[in-house]
């Protein structure tokens, strides 16, 4: 026989018998699956779709009372604490996950020229000298910077093969980080992101994306307090999820970049940093521009 229960306690069982299939699916995926990126969908369907209908359909078969009642509560409940859980994971946690290299030291100082080392320095094509951000095996990143405040910068992706770049992107400002992630190469100028491809050049094309970058703040914890501390922070770390349009999905992808900032390059991994300016009519480095 049957056992069947008042409706609430019957919605309370299916939503958490419900819960606990998505929460499998979900630990499937981010741990035995190691968040491959192709098996997001079939575990997000299981976790969004599968265990709110399982719980659902439980509550409605064990319910004594109204039975679409019941089935409705809980396959909503279900779906609440799955969009929940999705977003603490993808993005609540991700904004203490920060790497940030102070800059205090280098952000006051008499104006200079521009004068990067020789290993960052890149001659592109046309002769025009710039800094060389990122590389991989087959692309460059390189920024020229303007003279004048704002400093205005321009970031080419170059074919290392061929030598040209295959696309150019303008900035009001200097503030620029970058890195090369599987074939993606990602800019931020400042706290604005941008995805390439490495070898077109091409736009990526997405209809989601979640990331964590804080770019240039006075603030190491920027989703903690963004007051005024007067110290320079540069983020060189990012946790990005990506959904493209094609189906390709990046799922909590950590980043390392390198950065330029207040007239310095800063190496994403070692955290170095270095000025890129030294005073006008010196031959010796100094302190970079003011802002």
């Amino acid at each position: 026989m049957k056992l069947l229960l008042p409706g609430v306690t019957a919605t309370w069982l299916g939503a958490a018998l419900g819960a606990l299939g998505s929460v499998s699916c979900g630990w499937a995926y981010f741990a035995a699956w190691d968040e491959s990126g192709p098996a997001f969908y079939p575990f997000a369907a299981l976790a969004f779709v599968g265990g709110p209908l399982a719980g659902g359909i439980l509550a409605a078969w064990r319910t004594r009372g109204h039975r679409v009642g019941a089935f409705v509560a809980a396959a909503r409940a279900t779906f609440g604490l799955v969009f929940v859980l999705f977003a603490i994971l993808y993005v609540v946690l991700p904004q203490f996950a920060r790497t940030n290299v102070d800059l205090t030291a280098f952000a006051d100082g008499p104006r200079g020229r521009l004068a990067p080392p020789a290993d960052l320095t890149y001659v592109l094509s046309d002769g025009t000298r710039g800094i060389l951000l990122t590389r991989d095996a087959r692309t460059d990143v390189v920024v020229v910077i303007g003279d004048e405040p704002p400093f205005a910068s321009t970031l080419f992706v170059v074919d290392r093969e061929g030598g040209r770049s295959v696309r150019s992107l303008h900035f009001p400002n200097d503030v620029i980080a970058a890195t090369i992630d599987e074939g993606m190469v990602v800019v931020y100028n400042d706290k604005l992101g941008y995805l390439l491809n490495a070898v077109t050049g091409d736009f990526e094309e997405h209809f989601l994306l979640i990331d964590n970058y804080g770019g240039l703040s006075e603030s190491d914890r920027p989703f903690i307090s963004r007051a005024s501390t007067g110290r320079w922070y540069v983020e060189t770390t990012a946790v990005l999820s990506s959904w493209r349009v094609d189906g390709e999905v990046r799922s909590r992808r950590n980043l390392t970049f390198n950065c330029i900032a207040l007239g310095c390059f800063v190496r994403g991994d070692t955290h170095e940093v270095t000025r890129l300016t030294q005073p006008v009519g010196t031959n010796a480095p100094g302190n970079d521009r003011p802002r």
